[in-house]
C-alpha cells in the first residue's frame, strides 16, 4: 500500500510509474485537442483549473506557511517558470516539428536533468547508472525508429526541437531544485504554491496571445480535456512525482521519463486497437533494464 505522506524508496519508484501512465494519458487527451487550441491559453487555463480544484484543500495550509513562502516568493516565481515552460512548450513544438522528433529529444530527460544536478549539486551518476540511462534512451530511440537506423538518418532538425529541449530543460530544473527551494512545508502546498507561480508567470504570455493571436474557445471536448488534464496529469500525478523526487532524488526519478512512449504504445494498443511490434517489445526491455540499472544503487548501498 502507498504511503503518500511518508512514501519508502519502494513506494517512490512505485508513484514513478504510475506518474509515467497518467501522464501518458495526458498526452493522448492532448492531443485529441491541441489542433483546435491556442498552446498558451490551454496551458494558462489547465493551472487555472488546477488551482480552483486544490483552493479548498491547500488554502489553508498554504496561508499558515505564508511567512516562510513570503521569503521564498522569488523561488516560488522561477519555480513556476521552469513548470510553465516544461508543460507550455511541448504543446507548441508540436506545432512545428514531429511526433517522432519530440518523442526523441524528450528522451534527453534523463541526461539533461543528470548535467544540471551535476552543475547545481555536485551530484553525479555512477558508471553503472550512466550505462542504464544508455540503455533507455537506446530503448525510446529503437521504439521510435523501428530500430531502423535509415530511418534516424533520414530525421530533420527544426525550430520545434529547439522549443522541445527548452520543455525538457524546464522540467528538469524545476526537478532539481524543488526541495532546495520548497521545502518543509509538505507535498500538497508544495504543489498548490507550483500551480499558482505557474499562473502567474503564463498570464502575460496569455494575454499577448489572446490579443495577437488567438482567443481561447471552450467547446464541450477542450472543458473535458482541460479538466482532466488538471485533475489527474497535474495534480496527481505532479504531486506523486514531487514526493517521489523528494525521496529518491532527479537523478533517478527522471530515469522513469523513459517510460512514457512504452505506454504510450500500451494504451494506443488498449484504447486505439493498434498493433505491438517487436521493435517495441524490445525496446520496452531496453527501457525497464536501463531504469533496474539506474535505481539498483539503492540495494547496495
Amino acid at each position: 500500500m502507498l504511503n503518500l505522506r511518508h512514501p519508502s524508496i519502494p513506494s517512490a519508484y512505485m508513484m514513478l510509474v504510475i506518474v509515467m501512465v497518467l501522464w501518458a494519458s495526458g498526452i493522448i487527451v492532448s492531443r485529441s485537442v491541441y489542433d483546435s487550441v491556442p498552446p498558451v491559453g490551454f496551458s494558462f487555463w489547465r493551472w487555472i483549473c488546477a488551482v480552483v480544484i486544490m483552493t479548498p484543500l491547500a488554502a489553508r495550509k498554504t496561508w499558515h506557511h505564508r511567512s516562510v513562502l513570503r521569503e521564498r516568493l522569488p523561488a516560488l516565481l522561477m519555480l513556476g517558470l521552469f513548470l510553465a515552460l516544461g508543460s507550455t512548450a511541448i504543446v507548441v513544438a508540436v506545432q512545428y516539428t514531429t511526433a517522432t522528433n519530440v518523442a526523441l529529444v524528450s528522451g534527453t530527460q534523463p541526461i539533461v536533468t543528470a548535467l544540471i544536478a551535476w552543475m547545481l549539486l555536485k551530484e553525479r551518476l555512477t558508471p553503472r547508472q550512466m550505462c542504464g540511462v544508455l540503455a533507455a534512451t537506446v530503448g525510446v530511440a529503437g521504439m521510435i525508429s523501428r530500430f531502423d537506423i535509415g530511418l534516424l538518418s533520414t530525421l530533420s532538425f527544426n525550430l520545434g526541437d529547439i522549443v522541445t529541449l527548452a520543455s525538457v530543460t524546464g522540467y528538469a530544473l524545476y526537478a532539481v531544485n524543488l526541495h532546495r527551494w520548497v521545502a518543509g512545508v509538505g507535498p500538497l502546498v508544495m504543489m498548490y504554491v507550483s500551480c499558482l507561480g505557474v499562473v502567474v508567470v503564463l498570464f502575460p504570455v496569455f494575454v499577448a496571445e489572446s490579443m495577437w493571436i488567438e482567443s481561447m474557445v471552450f467547446t464541450g471536448p477542450v472543458f473535458w480535456a482541460m479538466f482532466y488534464l488538471a485533475a489527474i496529469p497535474t495534480l496527481l500525478a505532479t504531486t506523486m512525482w514531487n514526493l517521489s523526487v523528494g525521496v529518491v532524488g532527479p537523478n533517478r526519478a527522471t530515469i522513469f521519463t523513459n517510460l512514457l512512449p512504452l505506454f504510450g504504445v500500451a494504451l494506443a494498443v488498449l484504447l486505439l486497437n493498434e498493433a505491438v511490434h517487436g521493435y517495441h517489445l524490445i525496446g520496452g526491455v531496453l527501457i525497464c533494464f536501463g531504469i533496474t540499472m539506474v535505481v539498483r544503487r539503492d540495494s547496495t548501498t
